[in-house]
């Protein structure tokens, strides 16, 4: 996979990791982690984004990525990134609620607090976009037109009601089509209420979760460790790609 010397030492350190056998750390305040070669990392003060995108024409973003452990990395990222692209910013709003019917229990939630969630596998409140920038598929729209959850996109024109965008993965890519805004709610979710959102089941890609990046292919990744990651296989996944 890694035939360069230089790289050796990485290729070694991938299988010990894949079968288990990376060593471990037993001491605080590491214990429980595994070190990760050198050469993969970057110094302290230097910027992953910059590392990523910081050499890439705009249209080779759609070629890379940063992954995270967290859904609120990957969207700090995705911020950062979109301040880099030319163009003015369009925001569009959701409109949220709890699914119940009870009045009390509706008025116990206001707005400006379901406002504030961005649950796992869900569009934020706030969604910024720029023409050219590129976006992401949250839920499956027509299967058969390959847009499923996952595709990726770049974004042609953006009106109040849809997003024109050209697909860039799977078997529809180079297709332009229309993104309509429609109700949302979480499939997993410890929040103790059904969150309904309407909103455009999008969000933007040059940065997103380990979990969500499986299937995906790119050209230059970078993995952000700011949190550590918490299921098992997580960082192999990451490490792979």
């Amino acid at each position: 996979m890694r035939v360069r010397d230089g790289e050796r030492e990485f290729s070694n350190w991938l299988l010990r990791l894949g079968s288990g056998t990376v060593f471990v750390k037993e001491e605080d305040p590491f214990k429980g982690c595994v070190e990760i070669p050198h050469q993969c990392l970057i110094r302290e003060n230097d910027s992953i984004v910059e590392k990523i995108f910081g050499d890439a024409e705009q249209d080779d973003y759609a070629k890379r990525v940063i992954l995270t452990p967290t859904n609120v990395d990957s969207l700090s990222i995705n911020e950062e990134v979109l301040q880099r692209l030319p163009g003015e910013v369009k925001t569009y709003l959701s409109a949220d609620q709890v699914e119940t019917d009870n009045l009390n229990e509706r008025n116990n939630f206001p707005v400006e607090f379901l406002d504030s969630l961005t649950p796992s596998g869900m569009p934020p409140h706030s969604l910024k976009f720029k023409i050219g920038c590129i976006i992401m598929l949250l839920r499956n729209l027509d299967l058969k037109a390959g847009l499923c959850n996952g595709t990726r996109m770049k974004v042609c024109a953006l009106q109040n009601n849809y997003i024109d965008a050209e697909v860039l993965t799977g078997v529809s890519a180079g297709k332009r089509v229309f993104v309509p805004r429609i109700q949302l709610a979480p499939s997993d979710s410890n929040l103790p209420f059904v969150l309904k959102r309407r909103q455009f089941p999008v969000r933007l890609a040059y940065s997103m979760t380990i979990n969500k990046s499986q299937g995906q292919t790119f050209d230059r990744l970078g993995v952000y460790l700011k949190k550590p990651c918490f299921t098992h296989g997580q960082l192999y996944v990451a490490c792979v790609m």
